[in-house]
């Protein structure tokens, strides 16, 4: 059984949603805030100086650098990422989702996208992935909108298994509701 037959026999809870998003060129073209950031402060401690500054020069050199640096992190997580483009989610499993959208995008289309799980914390999920399958095109129910599988490429931890627990007290959900209507 290939990984792509595995993935889509994981859990999946519908979840008709809007996510925003951004296309992107190239999957190398997507940039998380957070990571740059500690590949930039790692690549501040790494750097070595030259010989004739002193230990204290060179101590304070890096400091006043990764202040620098700690300010314009603070910068950018005031502003938040901006976002183009709008979609409305009908599924979601940890692995991916599908979308609905207008736009007829080729399989292997790179976006990145802003998501908030329903009910949960107002907090956006910043996600890297592609479009991996069209699923239909129904012009009759959904005014000509395309059906799109959407593959997580570049997902935090934290985000895929807040996913999960979403997913289960979704499927909760059901359970509960189904024994209250025998």
């Amino acid at each position: 059984m290939s990984s792509n037959e595995e993935r889509r026999k994981g859990l999946r809870a519908m979840m008709p949603t809007q996510m925003l998003f951004n296309l992107l060129d190239s999957a190398g073209d997507y940039i998380r805030g957070q990571n740059s950031t500690v590949k930039r402060l790692a690549a501040l401690d790494a750097e070595t100086t030259p010989r004739p500054k002193t230990e204290s020069h060179i101590l304070l050199d890096k400091i006043d650098r990764k202040l620098s640096l700690i300010l314009s992190i603070l910068a950018e997580s005031s502003t938040r990422k901006t976002y183009m483009n709008q979609a409305m989610v009908q599924d979601i499993s940890e692995f991916g989702l599908s979308f609905a959208h207008y736009t007829d995008f080729p399989i292997g289309t790179y976006l990145e996208i802003g998501l908030v799980l329903p009910y949960s914390e107002a907090r956006m999920m910043d996600i890297a992935g592609r479009v991996v399958r069209i699923l239909d095109h129904d012009e009759s129910l959904t005014n000509e909108r395309f059906m799109y599988g959407f593959e997580f490429t570049d997902i935090l931890g934290s985000d895929q298994n807040e996913i999960v627990q979403w997913i289960f007290t979704k499927q909760r959900e059901e359970i509960r509701r189904r024994r209250e209507n025998i």
